[in-house]
């Protein structure tokens, strides 16, 4: 289930190379360039939405009310997965049927681990570190029957540019869904992306107000070097909070 937006579509040939009898692509191209479908997407195996909408969680939420597979991998556009992961991957789902499992990023030769993952498995009920989309796997039908989504205010293309994830494997878990890590490569990805590069102090702690509002979840302020720094920053940390308060999350 991959989300591409406009000329993305042109550049993810790598993200469909593996070919098996038991996978489907769902592609959500956000098309507001009006891009032509490549060839290389013309395969019975690939079905792609077109949509003029803008935001990755709003992608995210397209697919999941379209697929109808009993399972998904979130994807996007840049990745490359790997043949050995999808074959665990599948396995796992025919032995364990996790309701979402967490697998591990592989970084190309040359650059730095995607991010320091446990050597074992483990359950999000005793663990729970911060994932990243492209790791997630889900049985749909779950997610379904208990109405949970990414939230649209919260992602790429929105004020709220972090943070989707983290609050998907929240709702999840806050509805009684069981979910596994488990140290296996599943995809490759550039160590570097748009979601790592850094953002204004202002708009960071404006995150983590509408964050915490969302989340339930105290977060403490640091100590700062000046009050007018320290003033700034507490006005923008209560504004997102605001944010959360005057907006709507998402439900499928």
């Amino acid at each position: 289930m991959i989300s591409t937006l406009n000329e993305g579509i042109l550049r993810m040939e790598n993200a469909v190379k593996v070919v098996h009898p038991q996978i489907k692509y769902l592609i959500i191209h956000q098309n507001n360039c009006k891009k032509e479908l490549p060839s290389f997407l013309k395969r019975k195996d690939i079905e792609v939405i077109s949509t003029q909408t803008t935001g990755l969680s709003k992608s995210r939420n397209i697919g999941l009310r379209n697929c109808k597979t009993t399972y998904a991998i979130i994807g996007d556009d840049d990745v490359e997965y790997l043949e050995k992961g999808i074959a665990k991957v599948l396995e796992i789902i025919k032995t364990e049927a996790p309701d979402f499992a967490a697998f591990k990023i592989k970084t190309p030769d040359g650059e730095p681990e995607f991010k320091e993952y446990s050597t074992e498995k483990y359950s999000f009920e005793t663990h729970y570190p911060a994932i990243a989309s492209i790791e997630i796997l889900i049985n749909i039908e779950k997610i379904k029957s208990k109405k949970v989504a990414f939230d649209e205010r919260f992602g790429l293309g929105t004020r709220l540019r972090q943070g989707e994830e983290e609050i998907f494997i929240k709702d999840l878990i806050k509805n009684n869904l069981k979910g596994f890590y488990y140290p296996i490569f599943l995809v490759k990805h550039p160590f570097e992306s748009t979601g790592t590069k850094p953002i204004k102090e202002s708009l960071k702690y404006f995150l983590k107000g509408a964050f915490s509002k969302r989340t339930h979840q105290k977060i403490m302020m640091p100590n700062f070097d000046s009050p007018f720094r320290e003033l700034k920053n507490k006005i923008f940390f209560y504004l997102g909070k605001v944010y959360i308060l005057v907006t709507k999350r998402t439900y499928l």
